[in-house]
């Protein structure tokens, strides 16, 4: 019923009243069948499944979301200092293909008030799994300086943290995917202090030789894993024309062939050797199933809760499990194997 009104508003103030309802409203906790368990990082997720940074940015919905039945939550992107992001109007709905462009900015409250608030629920939860996506400001000129104070600042609050490298909508920030990866990865590893996976998020708008890239500095640099991947800059057939020109990235439906290519690549060259989070266009149970077998070891959706509300969670869920029945096969993430 939510997502139904939700829809009747703009995208943006139709995203603060779902988020709205979520914080005050109770939310009754939905079972996750035992078997979803996955084991990742040394940490026990009731589901693969979780849901994608992007919506609940600010950290104000954490304990509402894990009731609807995901394994995670990721807040974020969190940028150092307070910014307001892109001007309004900054997303738009494709409805007819099933996609959203957004380019939001790194709309953030800033480390100091999203941390209060982690630390606050952290007290609660001592064990619920939460991860943290760093940002930058949009004026900011050391990058490297911008993820280390993340770093420093949640990575005790944090069950993973993410370096979002790959949003389209900050200038210069796709640039850091390639251009001085190694140093950036090798300065984030020196500025970590406890033991708290540390994840890149990359964009499916790579050529195969940034992959080879990435992923080869990801093992050698000993990172925990990526996320494949963020919204893509293409304008596919189907888009509607006023939506062809409009800046940001695109998620949702459209993006679910190449994210799905982009894993299949980058699980070609990490072989399990790290984990890997696949997301971007994951609008249903076969989707969600088939990243799984090419290499993911946890899930998220978003955009496709949008169009196809919280049912949408049972449904992969069940598929998760159906697969796993049909190959006999005793946990989700062995699914790749088959």
């Amino acid at each position: 019923m939510m997502h139904r009104l939700a829809r009747l508003l703009p995208p943006e103030p139709a995203h603060h009243l779902t988020l709205a309802a979520l914080k005050t409203l109770p939310v009754r906790k939905r079972p996750v069948d035992p078997r979803l368990k996955t084991d990742v990082w040394g940490h026990s997720f009731a589901s693969p499944l979780g849901m994608a940074a992007g919506f609940d940015k600010q950290g104000q919905a954490m304990d509402a979301l894990l009731r609807l039945g995901f394994g995670f939550t990721e807040v974020g992107s969190i940028t150092p200092h307070p910014q307001p992001g892109n001007e309004r109007p900054r997303v738009f709905r494709a409805p007819a293909i099933g996609g959203v462009i957004n380019r939001y900015g790194f709309n953030s409250d800033g480390h100091d008030l999203v941390a209060a608030r982690l630390r606050v629920w952290r007290h609660d939860n001592p064990t619920a799994a939460l991860g943290v996506n760093l940002g930058m400001n949009k004026d900011c000129q050391d990058p490297l300086g911008a993820y280390v104070a993340g770093i420093e600042r949640f990575e005790d609050l944090a069950t993973y943290l993410v370096v979002n490298l790959s949003s389209p909508n900050t200038a210069g920030l796709r640039d850091q995917q390639t251009t001085g990866l190694r140093d950036l990865v090798e300065g984030l590893q020196r500025a970590r202090r406890f033991d708290v996976p540390l994840l890149l998020k990359v964009a499916p708008d790579l050529m195969p030789q940034q992959i080879e890239t990435i992923a080869g500095t990801a093992l050698d640099a000993g990172l925990d894993g990526l996320i494949i991947s963020n919204t893509t800059l293409d304008r596919p057939f189907g888009l509607p024309q006023s939506l062809q020109t409009q800046a940001g990235g695109l998620s949702g439906a459209p993006l679910t062939a190449k994210a799905l290519a982009c894993l299949k690549a980058f699980y070609g060259y990490t072989q399990g050797r790290i984990p890997l989070v696949g997301v971007g266009g994951i609008s249903s149970g076969a989707d969600a199933v088939a990243r799984l077998k090419a290499g993911a070891d946890l899930l998220q959706v978003y955009t496709a809760l949008l169009y196809k509300g919280l049912g949408l969670i049972e449904e992969i869920h069940r598929a998760i499990l159906a697969e796993m029945a049909r190959t006999d096969t005793p946990n989700p993430r062995e699914l790749k194997q088959i």
